[in-house]
């Protein structure tokens, strides 16, 4: 069930309702392919909570229902769900599905080429592949940015650790990835601390 790469939406909505059916319990992690983040909390294959952008409940889902190419991650050891959202499961996948475009008639074949992510049309100034990080940089990196983010960091890091041109160019994209300003700073001066930048 674990995602490595972006897949279309829809496809990912199958895969929480399997999770759903199979009465799981823990949380799935979502990060779509502009590194929006949500988090989807299982008590025996129900709902129990939304988190996304900062907002929960029926915010949350309206703002989940915007993703479009989304890698997905599941956790059975993180069962901590916060209050119950009082959604439920036929509300939200009702509310995906439409997003979606399933339910107002349009296929999935066109639902997947509207919610395939465009090519990138950046040029490329250096190459990432010049630009190698060790193993142990990545779990400081990692472990720091876990710190700030929680269980999502595994995922940003992955993205970052892949498009990486230097340490500092690095620790400059994660510390974009933290919303509260304060604690992003305190991240970047954490880690040009360790890495002795």
């Amino acid at each position: 069930m674990n995602q490595q790469s972006f897949s279309p939406f829809f496809e990912i909505i199958d895969d929480i309702k399997q999770l759903c059916e199979q009465g799981r319990t823990g949380t799935i992690f979502l990060v779509s392919d502009n590194n929006r983040m949500a988090q989807v909390f299982l008590e025996n294959g129900n709902i129990a909570s939304i988190l996304c952008r900062g907002q929960r409940g029926q915010e949350a889902l309206n703002s989940l229902s915007n993703m479009q190419s989304v890698r997905l991650r599941f956790d059975d050891t993180i069962k901590i769900a916060p209050n119950r959202d009082g959604l439920s499961n036929q509300t939200v996948f009702e509310t995906l599905l439409k997003a979606a475009g399933k339910l107002s008639g349009i296929s999935a074949s066109v639902t997947a080429k509207m919610a395939a992510p465009a090519a990138p049309t950046t040029p490329s100034v250096a190459s990432p592949a010049s630009f190698s990080i060790n193993a142990d940089t990545k779990k400081l990196v990692q472990d720091t940015l876990t710190i700030y983010i929680g269980p999502f960091a595994e995922i940003v890091c992955q993205d970052h650790f892949d498009k990486a041109i230097n340490l500092r160019g690095l620790i400059e994209q994660l510390a974009g990835e933290i919303p509260n300003e304060t604690s992003a700073n305190q991240f970047r001066s954490e880690l040009l601390k360790k890495l002795k930048l």
